[in-house]
């Protein structure tokens, strides 16, 4: 009897989303062009029950796996995300990430590698009048080099990250039983842990880029404001209501006073 060799799979690109299909549109089409090794790469989306076309959207592309909840778990759900993933790398990818740079999984491998004591590593993102890819100020970085690469230390966040699966296998348990929420997220949660628990350091790949998307102006030139008031709101963050909310009612000043 001959058996058959499961599928090798090196990098797991794992993307949590709901109702925003317009950006999860743009962040599939963009990452599946930029890995330079699909066979060697699995991307999964889990739906947190949107009501939009997330499903059908989600389905165009022949390389996602697509896996759909009845209901939305909020941040919780990424628990589900990593126990599906099958790669030696985890790289968590938010929806709203549009543009990724050439050769991602290249990229990654090659700096995990170089900076074996760091357990979590981001890409740099793209800065411009509508948006800082909500990375925190120059201040809060330190620079590390090694072998003509660079690392910024410090906050990181999880607009595309990568860590080692082995890594996270050791702290599992604790952050199943961390509670997630937008207050506290899971890119906080795993940096805290991974250092903590295993001493590993985390930090921002400064030479690579992808464009984050962050922030009421793309989120309302996309269409998805009413998507950004609905979450904010389900969690008490008034203030975050309040911007989009503002950013809404923009237009209708504009029909009111032409």
């Amino acid at each position: 009897m001959f058996g058959f060799k499961s599928k090798k799979v090196k990098f797991s690109f794992v993307i949590l989303t709901w109702n925003r299909y317009k950006f999860l549109d743009l962040c599939l089409n963009s990452l599946t062009k930029s890995i330079s090794s699909p066979d060697l790469c699995e991307i999964l989306v889990l739906d947190n029950g949107s009501t939009d076309k997330t499903e059908e959207t989600a389905l165009k592309y022949s390389s996602v796996t697509y896996k759909k909840l009845k209901k939305n778990f909020g941040l919780n759900s990424y628990k589900q995300l990593f126990r599906m993933s099958k790669g030696e790398y985890i790289v968590i990818v938010d929806d709203d990430v549009i543009e990724f740079p050439e050769n991602i999984d290249t990229i990654f491998e090659k700096y995990m590698s170089n900076f074996s004591d760091f357990g979590y590593l981001a890409l740099n993102v793209i800065q411009n009048e509508f948006t800082n890819g909500a990375k925190p100020g120059p201040e809060m970085y330190t620079l590390v080099s090694r072998n003509d690469l660079v690392i910024e230390e410090g906050p990181t966040g999880g607009w595309c990250s990568c860590m080692r699966k082995s890594e996270y296998k050791k702290i599992r348990w604790k952050f199943i039983f961390t509670d997630l929420s937008m207050k506290k997220g899971e890119y906080g949660a795993l940096t805290r842990q991974l250092k903590k628990r295993l001493g590993l350091r985390n930090g921002i790949i400064r030479d690579h880029t992808c464009f984050h998307a962050s922030g009421q102006h793309y989120t309302k030139l996309f269409g998805h404001l009413d998507r950004e008031i609905e979450k904010y709101a389900m969690v008490g963050m008034t203030r975050f209501v309040e911007i989009y909310q503002q950013e809404k009612n923009k237009d209708s000043e504009k029909v009111d006073n032409p």
